[in-house]
């Protein structure tokens, strides 16, 4: 096996500056990583549930066994990993989930007090 260097840059906002931190994530395996930005406008839940008003991308990282979303969510860029799923591919980070069910759509969603609710969103092309 050989060791396949994964660098994103992570936007992370701190007070009234916001700067730009590198993360590298070494994963084992022949797997070529694919990357792939996909462009999303959400319906008006979306400033409630901290996603970005209006239209924003989310990158999907694929490769050596794992899928990855980054999705801005609160000013910050979080890493979600997939989960099992009885459709579509389902991702989760915190309390959050990020659900990409093909030509129906794909929801936001947390069920946890402060932050419960959903919003549907749509790719944008």
């Amino acid at each position: 096996m050989r060791e396949i260097g994964l660098a994103l840059v992570v936007t992370m906002v701190s007070g009234p500056t916001a700067g730009a931190s590198e993360l590298t994530i070494h994963l084992n395996g022949n797997e070529t990583i694919q990357r792939k930005t996909v462009w999303y406008q959400c319906d008006a839940q979306e400033a409630k549930m901290g996603l970005p008003a209006g239209t924003f991308a989310v990158e999907y990282l694929n490769g050596a066994g794992n899928h990855l979303a980054v999705v801005p969510v609160k000013g910050n860029s979080m890493v979600f990993v997939t989960v099992p799923s009885g459709s579509g591919v389902k991702y989760a980070a915190a309390e959050f989930t990020w659900w990409e069910a093909g030509g129906r759509g794909t929801t936001f969603a947390s069920d946890f007090p402060g932050v419960k609710g959903s919003s549907s969103c749509r790719e944008v092309k």
